[in-house]
């Protein structure tokens, strides 16, 4: 009786499907195994993959589309968002670097654009294939990374800097991308699965020796496990410890350089703490507030402007290129993501908020923060939880005894028309 429905389908449905399930395949399979081979793969696979979820969606139906894009529109979160998009791209008129910054921003806001415009369109339930993709992905990238580490070349593991070889990129692409694969498999209660999942990214994370990424996994495996219980109360105690951290970080450095000299000690003239403390002595109090223009640290940094030992902090950046308005929209901007994620339901805010943890200790410990591929993968990662943040709360199918549960010859007609209904609703909802 399931093939005469099914024949009956719009071909442009199908064609439809086939696009969402290709572009979705591309983002969350294709895109973590590719960076096991090519640095610039991200490039290319997160522009292609939208477009075919896009034309997918449009082709699907376009009427949920309009409401959800209000709906974000009028949020604080988008509001705040906005104003700090506004706020960078006013500081261009201050900034030295005005081409090499607009070419950066211009690259970051397309970026921007290709989420906003996915996001959007995604339809408005994830069926059960579209998650199991990206739990997928990441475990065959973690057995690909496993051979790489025995039979790759050299050239796999080493590179100047921690995040610009092939190994160091993918395993901050594990790390981001696990959280919203671990939220999948926790809705589908394959407890199992996602332990496994998480022992295997932190093999090859120790395996490789990086230890910061292996931080950063411990601390979202705690925020994680912790969540399942509050998330409420979990969402609050991460905003007073990141928002606070935000705003003052300009301080930490002053105050360590107070300690040190109350307790006589000597501070390394190139620690980043002692030249974050230089700079902010050098700099007056309309730089404190304005910043120096967006791109001006990474730019500085690259031509021998600001000392060896600057900071690359995202809240160092952050502070010298955008100053007091920019630090206090991104904390304001993070206090209101985390709190969102804590009143979602039980089974999704664990993995949001353990995802959040993670992409901010990483941050804030200086890595990969000014670079497109990084804000690519934050891109990826931000569909993936909207697949997540889309999905069913019950993705298991009854089974047949809940389904023919009353005997046809023992219920009265009515009742059993109306208990056919719901089972056939309930199975349609699930497909």
């Amino acid at each position: 009786m399931s093939a005469a429905p099914r024949s009956q389908e719009n071909p442009a449905t199908e064609a439809a499907n086939l696009l969402t399930l290709l572009g979705l395949a591309i983002l969350m399979l294709g895109l973590p195994l590719a960076g096991l081979f090519t640095k610039t793969a991200i490039y290319l696979l997160l522009p292609i993959g939208s477009v075919l979820v896009f034309i997918g969606s449009v082709l699907e139906s376009a009427e949920h589309h309009t409401h959800y894009l209000r709906g974000a529109l009028l949020s604080r979160t988008t509001i705040i968002g906005l104003f700090l998009v506004a706020w960078t791209c006013l500081s261009l008129l201050w900034t030295p670097f005005l081409a090499e910054a607009s070419e950066h921003l211009l690259k970051g806001l397309g970026t921007l654009a290709l989420v906003i415009l996915v996001g959007v369109v995604l339809p408005a339930r994830t069926k059960p294939l579209h998650l199991f993709l990206l739990p997928t992905g990441l475990g065959l990238t973690v057995i690909g990374v496993g051979a790489m580490l025995f039979v790759g070349s050299d050239a796999f593991l080493t590179a100047a800097v921690f995040d610009d070889s092939l190994f160091e990129r993918t395993v901050l692409t594990l790390i981001v991308l696990i959280w919203p694969a671990l939220g999948a498999l926790a809705l589908r209660e394959r407890w199992i699965s996602a332990t496994v999942l998480t022992l295997g990214v932190a093999a090859v994370t120790i395996a490789g020796h990086a230890q910061i990424t292996l931080a950063a996994l411990g601390a979202g495996a705690f925020t994680f496990a912790i969540a399942m219980s509050s998330p409420v109360k979990v969402s609050r105690v991460l905003a007073c410890l990141f928002v606070p951290l935000i705003l003052f970080a300009p301080a930490i450095p002053l105050l360590i350089r107070l300690l040190h000299q109350i307790a006589q000690l000597p501070l390394a003239p190139q620690s980043s703490f002692a030249v974050w403390a230089q700079i902010l002595d050098h700099d007056g109090l309309a730089r404190l507030i304005t910043g120096h223009g967006v791109e001006v640290a990474n730019r500085a940094m690259a031509l021998g402007y600001l000392p060896a030992g600057a900071p690359k902090s995202l809240l160092f950046l952050l502070w010298y290129d955008l100053g007091l308005l920019g630090a206090l929209a991104f904390s304001l901007l993070t206090a209101f993501t985390l709190l969102g994620a804590g009143r979602l339901s039980a089974s999704m805010s664990p993995a949001l908020l353990g995802g959040i943890v993670a992409v901010l200790l990483i941050t804030f410990l200086g890595f990969a923060t000014v670079q497109i591929w990084w804000a690519s993968l934050l891109g990826t990662d931000i569909i993936a939880f909207l697949l997540l943040l889309k999905s069913p709360q019950r993705l298991t199918r009854p089974v047949a005894t809940e389904i023919d549960a009353i005997p046809d010859e023992e219920a009265p007609s009515g009742q059993r028309a109306l208990f056919r209904n719901i089972s056939l609703e309930s199975l349609r909802r699930l497909s």
